[in-house]
Protein backbone atom coordinates (compact mmCIF):
# COMPACT_ATOMS: atom_id res chain seq x y z
CA UNK A 1 0.00 0.00 0.00
CA UNK A 2 1.29 3.69 -1.12
CA UNK A 3 0.80 6.61 0.91
CA UNK A 4 -1.87 8.09 -2.23
CA UNK A 5 -3.98 4.74 -0.63
CA UNK A 6 -3.80 5.32 3.23
CA UNK A 7 -5.84 3.35 5.21
CA UNK A 8 -7.59 5.01 8.21
CA UNK A 9 -8.22 1.62 10.40
CA UNK A 10 -3.86 1.36 9.65
CA UNK A 11 -3.49 5.31 10.65
CA UNK A 12 -4.89 4.53 13.82
CA UNK A 13 -3.01 1.39 14.52
CA UNK A 14 -0.19 3.18 13.95
CA UNK A 15 -0.97 6.27 15.90
CA UNK A 16 -2.20 4.33 19.18
CA UNK A 17 -5.68 5.97 18.33
CA UNK A 18 -8.32 3.02 18.21
CA UNK A 19 -9.57 2.48 21.75
CA UNK A 20 -7.87 -1.40 22.04
CA UNK A 21 -9.89 -3.88 24.28
CA UNK A 22 -7.46 -7.25 23.48
CA UNK A 23 -4.31 -7.43 21.56
CA UNK A 24 -3.29 -10.94 20.35
CA UNK A 25 -0.48 -11.59 17.87
CA UNK A 26 -1.76 -10.36 14.36
CA UNK A 27 -4.83 -9.21 15.21
CA UNK A 28 -6.10 -6.50 17.63
CA UNK A 29 -9.85 -5.84 18.83
CA UNK A 30 -11.38 -2.70 19.55
CA UNK A 31 -14.14 -0.65 20.17
CA UNK A 32 -16.40 0.55 16.99
CA UNK A 33 -16.24 4.51 17.14
CA UNK A 34 -19.86 4.18 15.73
CA UNK A 35 -21.70 1.49 17.34
CA UNK A 36 -24.60 0.10 16.21
CA UNK A 37 -25.19 -0.98 19.97
CA UNK A 38 -23.26 -0.44 23.27
CA UNK A 39 -20.15 -2.61 23.44
CA UNK A 40 -19.91 -3.17 19.91
CA UNK A 41 -16.16 -4.66 18.71
CA UNK A 42 -14.41 -4.63 15.65
CA UNK A 43 -11.78 -7.77 15.41
CA UNK A 44 -8.90 -6.48 12.44
CA UNK A 45 -5.91 -8.07 11.70
CA UNK A 46 -2.74 -5.15 12.64
CA UNK A 47 -1.30 -5.87 8.86
CA UNK A 48 -3.21 -4.29 6.15
CA UNK A 49 -5.42 -6.62 4.66
CA UNK A 50 -8.20 -5.12 2.43
CA UNK A 51 -10.48 -7.83 2.77
CA UNK A 52 -11.01 -11.32 3.78
CA UNK A 53 -9.69 -13.18 0.73
CA UNK A 54 -6.55 -10.94 1.61
CA UNK A 55 -6.25 -12.19 4.75
CA UNK A 56 -3.85 -15.48 5.65
CA UNK A 57 -5.45 -18.33 7.05
CA UNK A 58 -3.58 -17.53 10.74
CA UNK A 59 -4.91 -14.26 10.58
CA UNK A 60 -8.73 -15.77 9.75
CA UNK A 61 -7.70 -17.99 12.27
CA UNK A 62 -7.02 -15.30 14.79
CA UNK A 63 -9.92 -13.15 14.37
CA UNK A 64 -12.32 -16.36 14.57
CA UNK A 65 -10.72 -16.80 18.00
CA UNK A 66 -10.78 -12.86 19.08
CA UNK A 67 -13.95 -12.70 18.17
CA UNK A 68 -15.55 -15.74 19.88
CA UNK A 69 -13.84 -14.26 22.82
CA UNK A 70 -15.32 -10.95 22.28
CA UNK A 71 -18.93 -12.52 21.80
CA UNK A 72 -18.30 -13.93 25.30
CA UNK A 73 -16.73 -10.81 26.99
CA UNK A 74 -19.81 -8.91 25.82
CA UNK A 75 -22.48 -11.24 27.10
CA UNK A 76 -20.81 -11.72 30.36
CA UNK A 77 -20.13 -7.47 30.94
CA UNK A 78 -23.95 -6.64 29.98
CA UNK A 79 -25.96 -9.72 31.04
CA UNK A 80 -29.52 -9.88 30.30
CA UNK A 81 -28.85 -6.89 28.08
CA UNK A 82 -27.80 -8.49 25.40
CA UNK A 83 -30.22 -11.71 24.00
CA UNK A 84 -27.99 -11.88 21.00
CA UNK A 85 -25.33 -10.89 18.70
CA UNK A 86 -24.40 -10.58 15.18
CA UNK A 87 -20.67 -11.01 13.41
CA UNK A 88 -20.33 -9.20 10.99
CA UNK A 89 -17.85 -9.07 7.88
CA UNK A 90 -18.50 -7.32 4.57
CA UNK A 91 -16.24 -6.88 1.96
CA UNK A 92 -15.80 -4.45 -1.03
CA UNK A 93 -17.69 -1.31 -1.14
CA UNK A 94 -21.24 -3.46 -3.06
CA UNK A 95 -20.86 -4.55 0.41
CA UNK A 96 -21.35 -1.44 2.45
CA UNK A 97 -17.62 -1.84 3.61
CA UNK A 98 -16.63 1.56 4.82
CA UNK A 99 -12.78 1.36 5.29
CA UNK A 100 -11.10 -1.10 3.14
CA UNK A 101 -8.92 -2.79 5.89
CA UNK A 102 -10.63 -6.65 6.77
CA UNK A 103 -12.70 -5.89 9.93
CA UNK A 104 -15.10 -8.20 11.47
CA UNK A 105 -18.32 -6.34 13.91
CA UNK A 106 -19.26 -8.27 16.81
CA UNK A 107 -22.33 -6.21 17.91
CA UNK A 108 -24.66 -7.10 20.75
CA UNK A 109 -27.85 -7.18 20.07
CA UNK A 110 -31.59 -7.16 21.86
CA UNK A 111 -34.88 -7.52 20.56
CA UNK A 112 -36.17 -4.41 19.61
CA UNK A 113 -32.99 -2.86 19.50
CA UNK A 114 -33.99 -0.74 16.46
CA UNK A 115 -31.60 -2.43 13.99
CA UNK A 116 -32.21 -4.56 11.76
CA UNK A 117 -30.91 -6.29 8.62
CA UNK A 118 -33.54 -5.78 5.81
CA UNK A 119 -34.52 -8.14 3.05
CA UNK A 120 -35.90 -7.57 -0.40
CA UNK A 121 -38.50 -10.52 -0.73
CA UNK A 122 -39.37 -9.09 -4.06
CA UNK A 123 -35.87 -10.49 -5.35
CA UNK A 124 -37.06 -14.42 -4.85
CA UNK A 125 -36.92 -16.93 -6.44
CA UNK A 126 -34.02 -16.16 -7.42
CA UNK A 127 -32.30 -17.75 -10.41
CA UNK A 128 -30.78 -21.37 -9.31
CA UNK A 129 -26.89 -21.85 -10.31
CA UNK A 130 -26.58 -24.16 -13.60
CA UNK A 131 -24.33 -26.97 -13.42
CA UNK A 132 -21.31 -25.42 -14.61
CA UNK A 133 -21.69 -22.87 -12.08
CA UNK A 134 -22.30 -25.32 -9.47
CA UNK A 135 -19.68 -27.81 -10.79
CA UNK A 136 -16.91 -24.14 -10.83
CA UNK A 137 -17.66 -23.34 -7.40
CA UNK A 138 -17.47 -26.42 -6.18
CA UNK A 139 -13.77 -26.88 -8.01
CA UNK A 140 -12.57 -23.36 -6.33
CA UNK A 141 -13.68 -23.97 -2.52
CA UNK A 142 -11.92 -28.03 -3.19
CA UNK A 143 -9.12 -26.21 -3.78
CA UNK A 144 -6.50 -24.92 -1.02
CA UNK A 145 -5.49 -21.53 -2.36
Amino acid sequence: MNADDACDFCTNITEGTFDVVARGTGVIAVLDRHPINRGHVLVLPTRHAADLAALHQEEITEMAVVAQRADRAIRNVFGNAVEGTNLLMSNGAAADQGVPHAHLHVIPRAIGDGYEFREDASRYPLVPLDAAERAALSSELDSPN
